[in-house]
């Protein structure tokens, strides 16, 4: 019995998550629960307020539906004029960050954590995710740990997103690959959003 507790033991250093963050976590599940999800579907400053008030970087703009699921508010940045439909699920156990302009579409999962397989007890792992400026993420699409997506790249329904996607492409697919460029280059020169290269 003592062998199997070791072999399956919990790798507390993974699990990035003190005893003061869990608190906070289950008071934002309370909030979530009884303010965000029973709001009516105008009043998204509602819910972009109360993410805020959890540490949500929100810019102005956005619209978030108020069956979305923003899992751990204080580890996400959401650019301007983004809009968040119902059923997303987003678990930024590290950071997430969203751009301006981004449409994510219904049951879009975003989960930045996963876990090492080829460790004895399934080892947490934390990769950041990028979403850039323009992308559309089509409706039950999944968006791994670790992952960026190009500005203006959009994303077709029901894809896993497992690799970086490059800017101004059509990928779609289980997995996820690029199909073709969405605008001609001309065409998407005039409109790239060249101030955001830093990101």
């Amino acid at each position: 019995m003592q062998t199997k507790e070791l072999w399956f033991a919990l790798d507390r250093e993974s699990s990035n998550m003190g005893m003061k963050e869990k608190l906070k976590l289950q008071l934002w599940r309370c909030v979530d629960g009884l303010f965000f999800k029973t709001s009516l579907k105008m009043f998204s400053g509602w819910r972009v307020f109360l993410l805020r008030l959890f540490g949500a970087q929100i810019g102005k703009g956005c619209y978030i539906a108020p069956k979305a699921t923003i899992y751990i508010p204080w580890n996400i940045k959401i650019g301007n004029y983004t809009s968040i439909d119902d059923y997303v699920y987003i678990k930024p156990r590290t950071s997430i960050t969203i751009g301006d302009y981004v449409s994510i579409s219904t049951f879009v999962h975003i989960i930045p954590g996963g876990h090492d397989l080829r460790t004895r007890n399934l080892k947490s792992s934390l990769s950041p995710i990028l979403i850039k400026d323009g992308v559309f993420i089509g409706a039950d699409s999944y968006i791994g740990g670790g992952v960026t997506i190009g500005q203006m790249a959009v994303i077709g329904a029901r894809s896993l997103v497992m690799k970086d996607i490059p800017e101004n492409t059509i990928a779609f697919g289980f997995p996820c690959i690029v199909r073709s460029e969405r605008l001609p280059q001309e065409e998407y020169n005039k409109y790239r959003y060249n101030y955001r290269d830093e990101k």
